[in-house]
């Protein structure tokens, strides 16, 4: 940048030979050492040296967790580990590295660095026992390990001849990653100082909530979560006001509303200093936000939500506002009403230029969301990809489901070549599905009925009157919106039956899922007497999930040229 680089303070500091952070996402399990190396880089690359205390720490650290200093036994709880440690400390230098960038009048000085990087490596160090202690795993100190880590942090420093400052800033930044009472902010008397102790406690949330083994840590918790309600004792923690869990399907169902009612709001107490982590990896990226919303989005689908707009997932995981959806919604409403009218037969060619030049013509709500700066590229990427193919679903596809999944996809694009591909999709659909039969229908609201649009099984569809959409399953399921999966469909009072005389069907089992098309629901996509037995949750994920596959693809290839 032309810059002098900031320096740490009076100490002869060397200059490390390493390599420099390469600014990669959250390290996986086992990376520690790389995720150290990463921010020694930062040091280097930032102050112009890594100087020998921070350095020290390190190893010291490191060895702290492997049970090598004769006060503290091995880290033996599951999740606040040393890999945690430092993906927090990690994720702090990231932040005021682009602190610096943004801020290049009030940069962070290489001694407060210091000292958040240490507060950062300390900050969980109270889950370790002391040395002999049998008793748990370290658990126990779930609700006390923040006054233990910062006592321990302290005599580190001390005995290590740190700076007086940081002997004391330390401790105090490691106070405020204390999430059961509000962020201590006040007294730091340096704003400098108070911004680093926001960054620490903000890379403690991302880091944990952007860990690529998040589930898994999420069952870990749950163990020393048990531990330390047994040290504590349940009712004690009851009258304090900490929440209990009772099951670990208890921890994973409330992880939703802990991202939307504690870490948001968190976040936003803290200054949102994680949106200086785009700051240091450029390009508008945010790995941490990414792994996120991929986290977040594969549980919102875990929960057999079969579809969602992609607008819900981007607010849901609060990328975006009710309000800015709106907005966005009304901007694209309003393009749609001028869109260029269809031009007829055009070339390809031609209709590819002028698509090139238009940027894609009529624009989605992603991308009015990414004009209007709410959002960035990547992470719409992720909510499409979640929208189309949920993570959760994804673990569970077979490998057949998965090739089948795949023809599907590539036999889809080529509908406007005639209906008999649609047809023969659907035919795919029913083998993929093990059924005898299935149909898409769609809504005509105007004339208050649903249309059969193609149908595969053992006769083909007789052509006749629109079904009633206020009547039959298939008029059930668009008037809600939601799917339905029955063992006996005759047995219910919602079937009609008009569609199976027409294709001379007798029904069993059905399973009828909603098809929706940007943020409306369209039609209906049914399936028909699963062999062997009824249909499953897993069944009506598949079906979910290749209805919007298919509206999608059709809302694209069927567009007219413009």
């Amino acid at each position: 940048s032309g810059m002098a680089p900031r320096t740490f303070g009076p100490h002869p500091f060397l200059i490390p030979t390493m390599a420099p952070d390469r600014q990669e996402p959250p390290a996986r399990s086992g990376d520690e050492r790389i995720a150290l190396d990463h921010l020694l880089g930062i040091a280097a690359r930032e102050y112009g040296h890594s100087p020998p205390l921070l350095r020290e720490l390190c190893t010291d650290v490191v060895d702290l967790y492997q049970g090598r200093w004769p006060s503290r036994e091995a880290c033996q709880v599951g999740y606040h580990t040393i890999r945690h440690a430092c993906d927090v400390a990690l994720a702090a230098a990231r932040m005021i590295a682009g602190w610096n960038r943004v801020n290049p009048e009030r940069q962070i000085p290489g001694e407060l660095f210091l000292g958040g990087v240490a507060a950062a490596l300390f900050h969980d160090a109270g889950y370790l026992k002391d040395k002999g202690d049998t008793d748990g795993r370290g658990g126990k100190f779930t609700y006390s390990h923040v006054a233990r880590s910062a006592e321990l942090a302290r005599r580190y420093l001390a005995d290590h001849h740190w700076p007086a400052r940081l002997v004391e800033l330390a401790p105090r930044i490691i106070g405020v990653t204390e999430f059961h009472d509000k962020p201590r902010l006040s007294g730091f008397g340096d704003p400098a100082a108070e911004t680093v102790a926001r960054m620490v406690a903000t890379a403690d949330l991302v880091a944990q909530m952007a860990d690529v083994d998040y589930m898994q840590s999420i069952r870990d918790l749950y163990e020393e979560f048990q531990e330390a309600y047994e040290h504590e004792g349940r009712e004690n923690l009851e009258q304090r006001g900490i929440k209990i869990f009772n099951s670990l399907q208890e921890v994973l169902d409330g992880t939703i509303p802990f991202y939307e009612h504690f870490v948001l709001p968190r976040l936003q107490q803290l200054g949102r200093m994680d949106q200086y982590l785009i700051a240091f990896f450029g390009e508008g990226r945010n790995p941490y936000l990414e792994n996120i919303a991929a986290n977040l989005s594969g549980q919102l689908l875990d929960k057999r939500v079969q579809w969602r707009r992609l607008g819900d997932i981007l607010q849901e995981l609060g990328f975006a506002s009710g309000q800015e959806i709106e907005a966005a919604l009304a901007r694209q409403k309003v393009q749609k009403g001028t869109a260029p009218e269809q031009a007829g037969a055009t070339p390809f060619r031609q209709r590819l230029l002028a698509w090139m030049e238009s940027q894609g013509g009529c624009r989605c709500l992603g991308d009015i969301l990414m004009e209007m700066s709410i959002i960035e590229p990547a992470v719409l990427r992720q909510g499409l990809l979640t929208q189309m193919l949920p993570g959760a679903l994804l673990e569970e596809l077979s490998r057949e489901e998965m090739l089948a999944l795949l023809r599907i996809s590539m036999l889809l694009p080529n509908i406007c070549k005639g209906r008999w591909i649609l047809e023969q999709v659907q035919e795919m659909i029913n083998s993929m599905l093990a059924c005898e039969a299935g149909s898409i229908l769609l809504a005509d609201p105007e004339r208050q009925q649903m249309v059969v649009l193609v149908q595969a099984g053992p006769r083909r569809h007789v052509q006749g009157p629109g079904l009633p959409l206020d009547k039959g399953l298939s008029g059930w399921v668009y008037r809600h919106g939601q799917p339905i999966s029955l063992a006996d469909a005759i047995a219910d009072e919602r079937y009609n039956g008009e569609l199976d005389r027409r294709i001379d069907l007798e029904t069993g089992s059905i399973l009828a899922v909603p098809v929706h098309l940007n943020g409306e629901c369209v039609g209906v996509m049914e399936a028909f007497n699963k062999r062997g037995g009824s249909f499953n949750a897993h069944d009506m994920d598949v079906l979910a999930m290749l209805a919007n596959v298919i509206a999608t693809t059709l809302d694209c290839v069927l567009k007219p040229a413009e």
